[in-house]
């Protein structure tokens, strides 16, 4: 049995199709849209701010935005693309320095917790015959008082989900699995969102229940995905976003005759 990640799955469960063209056929698509540079570059801004705190070093906020310029200049690309026409790349920069500004002003001097790690790999199962193996990557891990442990995600979206999407959020519940297996003397587990873009926090638990639950939910789709024969498209507001247009019976009419070479050229074959 492969192994598999939440994205993976949510692949399957936002498009059959994208899921197959992706990960069964492996067609690879030069593509990176501005949303997840600028998302990735917030990431890394924030990694090495607690990295830094355990080392002892508090880094001042005009450090981390520094820092934040010279990656996204050393990272960036002319093949990155904007959807957005009427937005810009300094556009994208400044917000994301807006969502480091807003999250330092909030939680400085970071003393709330101790940071056990950053961007951190988790390999865990979700059966006893491990079978059902997953792997996964936690934005921050980090001991609270009380001995409550906290697994933080970092947003950079444009969309606040609300207190039902987070109770009901699947990525962080596997988390919680993977944590608990990895140290068994951790009981005390709280899910915290950060959507940055709102300068806001979403916590969240799960019952025994709940995680019992969405193993068994998790192990079903899996089991779907694996037996499966057709993978259908469905059409969502995703399919603006998806680098598999023309591939796909439902889009590709969009892009015939004069367009079809521009697509073809925004996101070419490898």
């Amino acid at each position: 049995m492969p192994v598999y990640s939440y994205s993976q799955l949510n692949v399957y469960k936002e498009c059959p199709l994208k899921y197959k063209l992706r990960y069964r056929d492996r067609i690879k698509r030069v593509s990176e849209i501005i949303e997840s540079f600028m998302g990735t570059m917030v990431h890394e801004t924030l990694k090495k701010c607690y990295d830094n705190l355990g080392l002892s070093k508090v880094d001042t906020l005009d450090t981390l935005l520094a820092y934040y310029g010279k990656i996204w200049q050393e990272n960036w690309r002319d093949s990155i693309l904007i959807m957005k026409k009427d937005l810009t790349q300094e556009s994208y920069m400044a917000k994301g320095e807006k969502m480091i500004k807003a999250y330092y002003e909030r939680y400085s001097p970071f003393d709330a917790d101790v940071t056990i790690g950053t961007e951190m790999r988790l390999n865990f199962h979700l059966d006893d015959e491990k079978k059902y193996r997953m792997i996964g990557y936690i934005d921050r891990l980090a001991r609270a008082q009380g001995g409550v442990y906290e697994i933080h995600d970092y947003k950079t979206s444009a969309h606040l989900p609300s207190q039902q999407d987070a109770d009901n959020d699947g990525q962080l519940g596997l988390y919680h699995i993977g944590i608990q297996q990895r140290w068994l003397h951790i009981k005390d587990v709280r899910l915290i969102w950060h959507y940055l873009a709102f300068d806001t926090e979403l916590v969240s638990y799960r019952t025994p229940q709940a995680i019992t639950n969405l193993c068994q939910d998790t192990r079903r789709l899996i089991d779907e995905i694996e037996s499966a024969q057709d993978f259908p498209p469905k059409e969502t507001w995703l399919c603006d976003w998806c680098e598999y247009p023309d591939l796909c019976p439902l889009r590709k009419h969009f892009f015939e005759g004069e367009t079809l070479p521009l697509q073809r050229m925004l996101f070419p074959m490898s």
